[in-house]
């Protein structure tokens, strides 16, 4: 009778440690596919919010005022009473060139002065 219950409690601790094993075993495993599925879950969520932009832009290029305003700036259009200005920037390269006129005007006018002084001023 004690030799049955030595080989039944034998069998029973054999089978609790290979269930034990069998978890144990799948446990990183588990671990990866539920951090897999938490990005997913996360591109899943950026990917609606970047479709629900994008869907906003879409409205608004089809929207009356967007189409207005490129008639305005492409095609040069305006409406019926309203009045254009143009407001023009000068350009680094105008400015650059500006500024070497006047250093340049400067320089000549100081040399016509001291010609003047040379020439006309002999005592």
């Amino acid at each position: 009778m004690l030799n049955r219950q030595l080989v039944f409690s034998l069998v029973l601790l054999f089978a609790a440690g290979f269930l034990v094993w069998l978890i144990v075993k799948d446990y990183p495993q588990k671990v990866e596919v539920a951090r897999q599925l938490e990005d997913i879950e996360n591109k899943i969520s950026v990917l609606k919010k970047e479709e629900e932009r994008q869907k906003g832009l879409i409205e608004y290029l089809n929207s009356e005022s967007y189409l207005e305003k490129q008639a305005r700036l492409r095609l040069n259009l305006k409406k019926e009473g309203e009045e254009v200005v143009f407001v023009y920037q000068k350009d680094e390269a105008d400015k650059a060139s500006e500024s070497f006129e006047d250093v340049e005007n400067s320089v000549l006018s100081k040399l016509r002065e001291l010609l003047k002084i040379f020439l006309f001023k002999r005592d």
